[in-house]
Formats: structure tokens, C-alpha cells, sequence
């Protein structure tokens, strides 16, 4: 019996849009908080220890990267959902 809030995970069956455009929006903010946190705390540690702009530029280019890495993995993960 299936229990209140529990999804439906039966084979074949479609899951409802609002659930799919939940996830590529997740996806969709996911990206640039996660590069403009990076910049921010570059930013605050440059302030910090003045050496303007190695840890903004650093870290920046390190959440990037982060960024990249999680947004293929979870494309391929929610791709391989749709077959």
C-alpha cells in the first residue's frame, strides 16, 4: 500500500511535468550559485589577506570547473530517467 507523499515508481509510467521541469531548474540554478560562491568567497578572502585577485580568480575558475563536473553528472543521471 503506498503511504502519503510516496511516489508512483511503476516501469513505464511518465513522470508529471512539474516534476521534470523541477529538476532542469534545479539544474539551472545550481550553475551559476555555484560559480558566483566561488567568485564571493575569492572575493572576501582577497579583502581579507589583500592579494587582490588571486584567491577571486582561483576560486572562480575552481567552482567553474565544480560546476561542470556536477552539471554532467547529473544530466546524465536524470537523461538515463527519460528512457
Amino acid at each position: 500500500m503506498k503511504q502519503e507523499g510516496e511516489r508512483d515508481e511503476r516501469p513505464g509510467k511518465p513522470e508529471p511535468l512539474f516534476v521534470k521541469v523541477g529538476k532542469y531548474a534545479a539544474i539551472g540554478l545550481e550553475f551559476p550559485s555555484t560559480v558566483l560562491g566561488g567568485f564571493f568567497l575569492g572575493y572576501l578572502l582577497d579583502r581579507y589577506l589583500s592579494s587582490s585577485p588571486w584567491f577571486m580568480a582561483s576560486f572562480t575558475i575552481l567552482a567553474l570547473i565544480g560546476a561542470f563536473i556536477r552539471l554532467v553528472r547529473l544530466l546524465e543521471r536524470f537523461s538515463g530517467d527519460d528512457k
